[in-house]
């Protein structure tokens, strides 16, 4: 936390951090989204209709869930990757429950939520052009969310009625 509150500031203090891990991820092909785990949990999944779109948001997307990693990092502990457990995370965005509004521009919005995930979608057209879904976060409760940046944790409790 910084005293404005200011974005620079605290990125300042995070930066050593964020920049390590940063160094780890980089764009694949014609990449158009991600799942994003932290300390062995999926969190969350950003995805853009058209990889030019991802490509220029992927620095961001990484920040924003690395700032929660950053947070929640537990020392001494060495969590792997499960493909069974984003596997799982994927099928359930597809049996939650969805509502649909028409777009306050173009196109439709599309809001989920369940017990497990929420999340939200756009699309134009028939087709996606961004999407954010995250996991329930019930077990981060407590954790630090004292900055104003749109970190995953903080975009996660957005929630249209």
């Amino acid at each position: 936390m910084s005293p404005s509150m200011a974005m620079a500031n605290i990125y300042e203090k995070d930066l050593p951090s964020l920049k390590e891990y940063l160094e780890h991820f980089s764009l694949i092909g014609s990449q158009v989204g991600a799942v994003f785990l932290i300390n062995g949990k999926v969190v969350g999944m950003d995805a853009f209709g058209k990889p030019e779109t991802f490509s220029k948001t992927f620095k961001k997307l990484v920040e924003s869930y690395a700032l929660d990693a950053v947070d929640w990092l537990e020392e001494g502990k060495d969590y792997k990757a499960s493909r069974s457990e984003v596997t799982k995370f994927i099928q359930g965005t597809l049996t939650c429950p969805l509502e649909t509004h028409a777009a306050v521009g173009l196109g439709t919005d599309y809001r989920l939520e369940s017990g497990k995930l929420t999340g939200f979608a756009l699309s134009l057209d028939d087709k996606v052009v961004h999407m954010s879904i995250f996991a329930s976060q019930e077990d981060n409760k407590g954790r630090s969310q004292t900055s104003r940046m749109a970190r995953f944790s903080r975009r996660s409790e957005n929630r249209v009625n």
